[in-house]
Parts: C-alpha cells; structure tokens; sequence
C-alpha cells in the first residue's frame, strides 16, 4: 500500500495548470488499478480481501493532494466524497467510484460562466467555501477577463448542491452588522460652564434694615359721631337736679 501512495504522489506531482484534465484522468486510472489490485479475493490481498472504506479512502486521498489545495469538504455519508481547490479548478474525488473528476460550473449549468486562462494571474474559481448547513459549496468565479482600466475583477457567485451536483446562481446575504454592547459605550457629556459667583459685601448684623412694606393698607372705618351728652345745670339749693336733654 506505501508503494501504491508514493506512486499516487509522485503522478501528482506533476500536474500543472495546462496538463491538469490529463493528470487528472491518468491519476483516476491509475486509482482504479490500486483499487483493483487492495480489494481482490482471498487472503492473499493486501487488504485481507476487503475494499477500503469511505473514510479510509477520503483520509488516504487527502494524503496526496497536491501541495497548495485547499480542502473545501469531506462527506463520509451519502455523498461519499471530498472537495479540494487547486489553481482555480474544482476536484471532487468520489471513495464509492475511486473517480477524480473536475467540477465545470457551465458544464452542469449553462448558464454560468468562469472565465479560464493560464497566462492571466486573475482566473478560474477564486474561492470554494461550505456553507452553514453543509448542504451547498459556495463558488466565486472570474466570469470575464480584467480591464486594464478597471480596478475590480468581474466575477460572479454561485451554489453547489453536494447531493444532486446541481449549480445555481448564489446572492450572499448582507452581512450583519456586529452587535454594540451597552457596557462598551462611554457617552461623555460636554462639562458645563459654571458662571463666576460675584459677592457683594453684606450689612453687618446690627445693620441690617428691614425692606419697606409697601402692601396697600385696607381704608381706616370712619369713627361714629359723638353722641350728645345733655347738660347739667346747677340746680338751686334746695331743689333737686333736673337734666334737660339738649335740643
């Protein structure tokens, strides 16, 4: 088995950018005859008769990718595969089949568009990502050739679904705005300016005078006339004082 991985590693090796399909299509035979030759019957082969399984197969591809992919997924379930960029080509490698092929997004839908070109540093698929619900690998393609006199790259995005290998046009969601905690925010108020208190000189104690009290005083009531008092005569000797009311 070492000698079959060392072989697996050294075709590899030696694919590049403009013999990638050919490599790609000798390392799948070559896979098949090392697949061949560990499952056969009997005691005798190298794995004791039995076939590896998914995830011994996924584990010993990933060994001998070539240096610079970048792992995108690995189903050990159903879907029996692992995903892997490499100069902007997708591969998918099938444990179930032992087949490498690569992933052509106009060849599942026509309607997408890559844009491939070796001499270009700007090509192919830019970025291959899972998403959340591992359901979907999320491709950034180059759908144009860079203009000189434009700073951005034309490209567009797309989804794959990992079970039914269908492509379908992708708009990302906004991103979401981080929350703000309230502990994380100091509002400092502008300081208020206090205006000088002037102090006047203060009457000493024994100085101090009372303010007028100007409050309107009610009208004095008018004083009753004097009543009359009659007048005493002087009565004669003798006689007994009469009082005679005044006229």
């Amino acid at each position: 088995m070492k000698e079959y991985i060392k072989k697996l590693q050294e075709l590899l090796k030696q694919i590049n950018k403009k013999h990638l399909i050919a490599a790609a299509a000798a390392v799948v035979i070559f896979i098949l005859g090392f697949i061949s030759g560990c499952s056969c019957s009997g005691r005798g082969g190298a794995f004791g008769g039995k076939d590896l399984g998914v995830a011994e197969a996924l584990d010993s591809f990933a060994q001998v990718i070539p240096e610079g992919s970048q792992v995108v997924a690995r189903f050990t379930d159903n879907r029996h595969s692992l995903f892997y960029l490499n100069s902007g080509r997708l591969m998918r490698f099938n444990a179930k089949s032992k087949m490498l092929e690569e992933v052509i997004p106009y060849e599942i839908n026509r309607e997408a568009r890559v844009y491939y070109n070796e001499k270009d540093d700007v090509q192919g698929i830019l970025s291959a990502q899972l998403s959340e619900d591992e359901q979907f690998i999320i491709i950034t393609a180059v759908t144009d050739k860079k203009d000189e006199n434009d700073e951005e790259v034309p490209t567009a995005t797309y989804k794959l679904n990992t079970s039914s290998m269908n492509l379908l046009p992708f708009t990302p969601p906004p991103a979401k705005a981080a929350p703000v905690k309230k502990d994380s925010v100091r509002r400092v108020s502008a300081p208020v300016k206090k205006e000088p208190v002037i102090m006047e000189d203060l009457p000493e104690v024994g100085d101090i005078v009372q303010p007028e009290d100007n409050t309107p005083k009610p009208a004095a009531e008018p004083k009753p006339a004097p009543t009359p008092q009659p007048e005493e005569k002087p009565a004669p000797r003798g006689q007994e004082t009469v009082i005679v009311p005044a006229q």
